[in-house]
């Protein structure tokens, strides 16, 4: 397409699976409950058969005395899921950054494409200015080394420091002060992604909404992508949380998820349709692809495994 800013919207279209991510919400659950859970029901298991048969077979261990002696072990357990979750929250947060990160390329090249067909584009470069993306590189940015703190110090515990001679109690204040701090790091991921996936929609709204004034001889019945009408503020959202001492974590933060899956698919709708008005706007008749010349190096390759 020859219009300035076409080719540019084309390819950040087709290549967007490349930053947009829809975020299962039943494996997010399977991941961060079920398989833990799990893990620890079976060793569990293992080190009960392994008492009960292989140590001392004559031996009677009462369960109360074996969850006791066993406090350690949970400990553990429970570390390593803390760094399972909080991995899967820097990912939600990272979901976010790179949908951000794309839109701002799509709003530049849509502003691009107005300014070619002598449009003022003034109010549409206003809307785009108001991003928030910097603030969200910031936060994800610190997210990812407090998960690098967190998975080095699991690292280190499973290697080097035994947990054989902590005491249950002490055991049991390390296991609540992990699911405290979890709480806390949903709490805010589920209110960070609900303020700003609200504020988001209600910006690209008013950006297409401009677009499509100022397209309407070019682009006809184009229209505007949707915002969250009825949006609960913020401060609304944070009384269940405390009330609940951050537990209400456990529904927001599903409800903030599912809110930005719908964001990331309406926007998919929408440029599809914008798309194809471009087509017959431009004369198009097919796409080309352009492949880099660069192999990506096994450090990207294993970087784009984990985070996306």
């Amino acid at each position: 397409m020859a219009a300035k800013g076409a080719d540019e919207l084309l390819t950040c279209v087709i290549r967007r699976s490349e930053k947009d991510s829809i975020i299962r919400i039943g494996a997010l659950i399977l991941v961060m409950v079920v398989v833990p859970i799990m893990a620890i029901l079976l060793t569990l298991d293992a080190i009960w058969v392994y008492n009960n048969y292989l140590a001392d077979p004559t031996e009677v261990i009462e369960f109360a005395s074996f969850i006791l002696d066993h406090m350690d072990d949970f400990a553990g357990a429970h570390m390593m899921e803390y760094t399972i979750g909080t991995y899967i929250l820097y990912l939600v947060l990272k979901t976010y950054l790179s949908h951000s990160d794309r839109d701002i390329t799509w709003m530049d090249s849509l502003i691009d494409y107005a300014e070619s067909y002598g449009h003022d584009t003034k109010e549409l470069r206003r809307v785009r200015n108001q991003s928030k993306v910097e603030g969200s590189r910031h936060v994800t940015k610190y997210f990812l080394m407090w998960f690098a703190i967190a998975l080095s110090l699991c690292i280190f515990q499973s290697l080097f420091i035994s947990l054989r001679d902590m005491q249950p109690h002490v055991a049991v204040m390390v296991i609540n002060i992990l699911i405290f701090v979890m709480i806390v790091q949903m709490s805010f991921t589920s209110v960070y992604i609900y303020h700003h996936i609200t504020y988001h929609s209600q910006k690209q709204h008013e950006f297409t909404e401009l677009f499509s004034e100022a397209m309407a001889d070019e682009l006809p019945g184009l229209g505007s992508m949707h915002m969250y009408e009825k949006v609960i503020p913020v401060w609304k959202l944070m009384i269940p949380l405390i009330l609940t001492l951050g537990l209400f974590s456990i529904i927001s933060t599903p409800m903030a998820i599912h809110m930005m899956n719908n964001h990331i698919r309406e926007e998919w709708g929408y440029e599809e349709r914008l798309v194809r008005l471009m087509y017959r706007q431009e004369g198009a008749v097919g796409v080309d692809k352009v492949f880099t010349e660069r192999e990506k190096t096994l450090v990207e390759k294993v970087y784009m495994i984990f985070a996306r």
